[in-house]
């Protein structure tokens, strides 16, 4: 359940020079192209800057974006090799669009879970109480094509199954009884106090912009979020996690010796 852009070493492989021309030839049109610019520079400017290289894409067709629909399942696979740690990796669908309402919920969700680093259920769990890990983190992806809960860890190879076993765990409790007043909170005032720093250059702003023109969502988006987080109660936060299940359907990848 990786990136779905990704490839496998046998898919890699077989590429020829020929697909890579074809595929460009496809898929770099104008009527794929999306612009982010910013900066000291007119409209104007920026379009005669642009023309000359434009001139050479072709008009094309618009490629339809898909939604990767997969349901994951609750099971482990395993890879031996001659290594001095466990590596393990988690992952599960997540019912959601990148357009629905309720998307902010996830985001609190999330960081509560295994998002915030120190203070992270997951974190608290595996390293602080138990040692089992340096770090352990999970987090809530939603986007354009595919939405999944996905985490990471790394332990003795000893105690991976130690490990397996608390982040089943804790992500069954998690859905059965959702978060704490003193989790919400601690989480309203991350999120709410930290959001300055997500924009604090132009770059972060113009990766925003197209993040949020790409999920087809309104560039105030962030704005009306953090109102809804910070409006956010204990009781709604609790039914929206019970309805999903599916972070249960974990299926499990482990490398280790």
């Amino acid at each position: 359940m990786a990136n779905p852009a990704g490839g496998t070493i046998e898919s890699i492989s077989k590429i020829e020079l020929k697909n890579i021309g074809e595929f460009l030839k496809k898929s770099l049109t104008l009527n794929n192209l999306t612009i982010v610019a910013g900066g000291d520079i007119s409209f104007l400017e920026l379009e005669n800057a642009l023309k000359p290289l434009l001139k050479e894409l072709k008009v094309g067709e618009k490629e339809e974006n898909k939604k990767i629909e997969f349901v994951s399942k609750k099971e482990e696979k395993e890879l031996l090799k001659q290594t001095e740690q466990a590596y393990i990796y988690f992952d599960s669908n997540f019912n959601a669009q990148a357009q629905d309402e309720e998307n902010y919920k996830a985001k609190v969700a999330s960081f509560i879970l295994g998002g915030s680093g120190f203070g992270s259920r997951l974190m608290e769990e595996i390293r602080v109480k138990r040692g089992l890990a340096y770090s352990a983190y999970a987090t809530i992806g939603i986007n354009r094509l595919y939405s999944s809960f996905s985490g990471y860890l790394q332990t003795k190879n000893e105690s991976a199954n130690e490990a397996i076993s608390i982040v089943k765990s804790l992500v069954d409790e998690f859905v059965k009884n959702g978060v704490t007043k003193e989790e919400l909170d601690a989480a309203k005032n991350f999120l709410l106090g930290s959001e300055p720093l997500r924009t604090e250059t132009l770059a972060q702003r113009l990766n925003r912009a197209f993040m949020l023109d790409f999920k087809g969502l309104s560039l105030d988006y962030p704005k009306f979020e953090l109102e809804k987080i910070q409006n956010l109660s204990l009781e709604d936060l609790n039914d929206y996690i019970k309805t999903h299940t599916e972070l249960n359907n974990l299926t499990f990848f482990i490398v280790r010796k």
